[in-house]
């Protein structure tokens, strides 16, 4: 394992899903009485962007997953009082 688990955690990049984006923005239009949503409003070139930079995450969210399960404890330098 090239990288540890901490590592890849730190690397992560710290973004909100852009499809949790576009939903947000489709309750929005739809809190607002607005119940048939044209695909312009939210772009849909917006949208294939999204849904590739969705799986980019979605990977790299995988791999932080996976090198965790695989990662072995580390002891604390010392006990942690009050539990």
């Amino acid at each position: 394992m090239s990288r540890t688990a901490i590592a890849s955690l730190i690397a992560a990049d710290e973004s909100i899903n852009p499809l949790l984006e576009i939903l947000w923005e489709i309750e929005q239009q739809e809190q607002q009485g607005h119940q048939l949503i044209e695909l312009d409003e939210i772009g849909l070139e917006d949208f294939t962007e999204a849904m590739n930079i969705s799986k980019q995450a979605s990977l790299s969210m995988h791999r932080s997953l996976d090198n965790l399960k695989r990662a072995s404890p580390i002891a604390a330098p010392m006990t942690i009082r009050g539990f």
